[in-house]
């Protein structure tokens, strides 16, 4: 595939203020500009029948996605992105990078914060790349952060996300660099949290969804963790409180079945006939992480977030062998991708899946 030389449009915080203001546009998509009440800034792009919402300078989150004016994001959290407040003050994003130095629910052992350093962290540069000869991805959200603390490590971390021309899907291409001499343990994952459907499907690309293939983490209703198949049909009349969290591990003990074992396929069907989907290169990130919640105040349907390990922090995940270790001046890339469709999407899966770097 030929390679194309984006347009560069880097971004400045001196761009965003209280009133929206167009940064670029053309016939296909539109760059606005804003700040939150808060003093975050915030960039919308219209594309398609697409409207994305990202903070760049913010943790380079997804705050928000709609599709055809509704927006996919989970209920009853957050309304509007903070600077400087932890995870759970500032739970609000669509997408959220988890990581790196550490991931999940630290334990007494563990220095990370909740779900790492990632969520509370400001990149060095945020910047837009614009390719009008690609006909499928023109658009893609990028941003560099760095991080160096003497005796533990240096790195590089670099989330791009390349918007699909629909709007209806995003390809999520991470790269992680080690600037380091010395080896670097790391662990990542994607919380990409949609919006819980009145009813529903869940489908994960293993061969039995059993026990010895899924570990319930937090049981919510009697019977799932020795029969997770439970939680796979979606009902809002059922009660999820706190949370109900699973894993997949698709490196040692539930091999993917989908594009021989290359990556991982998760779909959520909903009672309009609609599909919502979560594809991962599982080379690095082999787990699946299913976090769902409802009650009157909150709904979340985080079916599918891409991960290094499970979310237990970082300290137990390296006990149970799900400890990642990136060698001393070397980069690797975290791929997934996510989307929606009200009809046939294996087109849009199969496109995801031509910019993964992998050979079906």
């Amino acid at each position: 595939m030929k390679k194309n030389n984006p347009t560069m449009l880097n971004l400045n915080k001196r761009f965003f203020g209280p009133v929206k203001q167009t940064i670029l546009q053309s016939r296909a998509w539109s760059i606005e500009g804003f700040a939150y009440q808060s003093g975050v800034e915030a960039v919308t792009i219209e594309v398609g029948r697409g409207v994305f919402t990202w903070t760049p300078f913010m943790g380079s989150e997804l705050w928000d996605w709609s599709v055809d004016g509704v927006s996919r994001k989970f209920e009853g959290f957050k309304k509007e992105p903070v600077y400087q407040a932890p995870f759970l003050a500032n739970y609000g994003a669509f997408l959220i990078h988890c990581g790196v130095r550490g991931m999940g629910h630290p334990s007494m052992e563990d220095t990370h914060p909740h779900h790492g350093e990632l969520p509370v962290s400001q990149p060095v540069r945020a910047w837009i790349e614009i390719d009008e000869e690609d006909k499928e991805f023109p658009l893609a959200l990028c941003a560099e952060f760095h991080s160096h603390v003497p005796f533990v490590g240096e790195y590089s971390f670099v989330p791009t996300l390349r918007i699909h021309k629909s709007g209806t899907f995003v390809v999520v291409e991470s790269g992680l660099t080690n600037l380091a001499h010395a080896p670097f343990e790391y662990q990542y994952l994607g919380h990409v949290n949609f919006n819980y459907p009145k009813s529903g499907r869940l489908e994960y690309s293993i061969a039995n969804f059993t026990d010895r293939e899924v570990v319930v983490l937090d049981e919510t209703f009697e019977g799932v963790t020795k029969k997770p198949e439970l939680f796979l049909t979606l009902d809002k009349g059922c009660t999820l409180d706190p949370e109900l969290v699973a894993v997949i591990d698709y490196g040692k003990k539930s091999p993917s079945t989908f594009r021989n074992g290359k990556f991982a396929l998760s779909r959520m069907s909903d009672e309009k006939g609609g599909s919502t989907w979560v594809v991962a290169r599982t080379d690095i990130l082999d787990h699946t992480v299913i976090w769902l919640t409802q009650t009157p105040d909150r709904k979340a349907a985080g079916f599918a977030l891409p991960a290094t390990s499970g979310p237990t922090g970082f300290t137990n995940e390296k006990k149970m062998g799900n400890g990642k270790v990136l060698p001393g001046k070397q980069s690797i890339t975290l791929w997934y991708a996510f989307g929606v469709g009200d009809g046939d999407i294996e087109k849009d899966i199969a496109t995801a899946l031509s910019r993964s770097g992998m050979a079906e």
